[in-house]
């Protein structure tokens, strides 16, 4: 029905055979077809045009426009993860309502933020607005460290929201945090970073038990889901890995994780690291202990982030003279 184009956003696999096999429809035509039907049922939305469709795992993104606005539409084809993306579509309105750059999604006609349509399979649907932006330029130092406080900002907002439909289907991560990290120690890391994975264990035997409860994060905060108006942080994108947990492991793999693109990974230099920790304490102090288990998160982090074999990022060196 309208010009569109197709691809998957990391995956290799090919596009049309994704489409089919995941969300039932032949080709791009049917696909935009039934979106602009959804959306005119569940959202009283005309859609004028679908610009282009991104695949990624069990989800496609789509971009419409319609007679007064370009929108984001987002749509899930893993039935056990339902609940949870309207459990997080409702996260989102409340961090909105808070003054978080995020994009809430839009209520449907029903009044719901989530709607779930049938065609062969049933399929979620979100519809948000879209925000304009460019992608975190990690080389500057200003918008790195706007990324940090807007992290603690998010942090400080989700800390007393209900978490239980955000888990549901989710499996918990480890509570103990020395058990969780040990699995970071092993052979082949000792080989490729052995000071690192000395730090890391001479860490877990001298650092006190945390002293701060899990809470909801993003737990997948990277230069790719922060949109930036010059140097201002004006969405931040992608909540589908949103989990309970302690917050430094969302700051230690934001830090981390920082510069990853795509299918580009290079580690985050020692200056974008300086700066994005700078603005996450602007807004948001660690406790003591937490500052300790922050160093280890990033320690485990790195040295799970070093690839076997070839090690054309640098991240073993990385590892070694920083992270």
């Amino acid at each position: 029905m309208f010009p569109s184009g197709l691809s998957m956003l990391w995956e290799r696999d090919h596009a049309p055979d994704a489409l089919q096999a995941r969300f039932g429809f032949t080709d791009v035509d049917e696909a935009t077809g039934w979106l602009t039907g959804v959306l005119r049922r569940g959202w009283g939305l005309p859609v004028v045009d679908c610009e282009r469709v991104l695949i990624s795992d069990h989800n496609a993104i789509a971009w419409v426009r319609t007679d007064a606005s370009r929108l984001v539409v987002k749509v899930g084809s893993k039935a056990s993860a339902f609940e949870r993306l309207a459990a997080i579509a409702d996260v989102l309105a409340e961090l909105d309502a808070a003054g978080l750059p995020v994009a809430a999604p839009l209520r449907s006609i029903g009044g719901a933020r989530r709607v779930v349509d049938h065609t062969d399979r049933p399929l979620s649907v979100v519809v948000q607005p879209l925000v304009e932006g460019d992608l975190l330029d990690t080389a500057d130092a200003v918008a790195v460290r706007a990324a940090g406080a807007a992290l603690a900002h998010l942090h400080e907002a989700a800390a007393d929201l209900p978490t239980a439909g955000v888990m549901t289907n989710r499996g918990v991560p480890e509570p103990d945090l020395r058990r969780r990290l040990l699995t970071g120690i092993d052979a082949a890391g000792s080989e490729r970073a052995p000071r690192a994975c000395a730090r890391l264990a001479e860490l877990l035997v001298e650092l006190p038990d945390i002293d701060t409860p899990p809470r909801l994060i993003h737990s997948d905060y990277r230069g790719t889901n922060i949109l930036m108006s010059g140097r201002r942080v004006v969405a931040i994108l992608d909540f589908d890995e949103m989990t309970v947990d302690h917050r430094v492991y969302d700051v230690a793999r934001a830090v981390v994780n920082l510069a990853t693109r795509f299918r580009s990974w290079r580690p985050t230099t020692p200056e974008a690291r300086t700066q994005f920790l700078a603005g996450y304490r602007s807004r948001g102090m660690l406790t003591e202990r937490e500052e300790g288990w922050l160093e280890a998160f990033i320690l485990w982090m790195g040295v799970g982030s070093v690839p076997p074999g070839d090690d054309p990022d640098g991240w073993a060196a990385a590892v070694e003279h920083g992270l």
